[in-house]
């Protein structure tokens, strides 16, 4: 599986404190643990280095660091408000939160932020890894490299009326070695593809 290539224990990624080889889920771990499983959040976005051979602008970033841990979760002091909470992913330490502003498209009187948010108990990403690794025999046909570049949980919105899991993928097309990238959801728990597009 491409999440424990060699490429991941390379010293420079010591730069960055987490990895794909700590496990797609560590952005999500590290937040549980700050916040507690019963914490309800609106999004989480996690991203990864697809390296530089991928994306030369990664030059500096390993393939597989973490470069992007984000949160935004249900103020405590707060109930209708959100906090949005960033980790620092060199240190591994999370930044102190900040207020967001919540936006409405249509009737702002109706809006509920509970129809917006999960508790963290309700996510489990344990049936993805073997989901990504029954994917790389397709993407090796179709990438000349690959790399694993996302995890999140997406809030309900304009194509779906739930919350959804997305893991992200890029890459160089083996035919002419044009960079694309593609995308796959799931369900909350993690057992159910919703949609397949890391091939297009």
């Amino acid at each position: 599986m491409l999440v424990h290539s060699p490429l991941y224990a390379n010293d420079a990624v010591k730069i960055y404190k987490y990895s794909l080889s700590d496990g797609a889920d560590i952005c999500f771990k590290k937040i549980k643990e700050k916040l507690g499983e019963e914490t309800k959040v609106s999004t989480i976005s996690s991203f990864f280095a697809s390296g530089s051979e991928i994306d030369p602008r990664s030059a500096n970033r390993p393939q597989g660091v973490m470069t992007t841990c984000t949160v935004s979760y249900q103020n405590p002091e707060n109930s209708k408000r959100l906090l949005s909470m960033s980790m620092d992913t060199r240190t591994g330490e999370f930044k102190k939160p900040l207020q967001v502003e919540i936006r409405v498209s249509g009737d702002s009187s109706k809006f509920d932020l509970n129809n917006y948010l999960i508790a963290l108990d309700k996510i489990n990403l344990s049936p993805l890894p073997a989901f990504m690794e029954s994917q790389e025999k397709n993407l090796s046909a179709h990438y000349s490299k690959f790399a694993w570049t996302g995890v999140r949980l997406s809030s309900p919105g304009t194509f779906s009326n739930k919350h959804q899991l997305r893991v992200d993928v890029a890459g160089r097309l083996a035919v002419n070695d044009i960079k694309e990238s593609g995308y796959a959801e799931f369900s909350v728990d993690g057992k159910k593809v919703i949609k397949n597009r890391l091939i297009k």
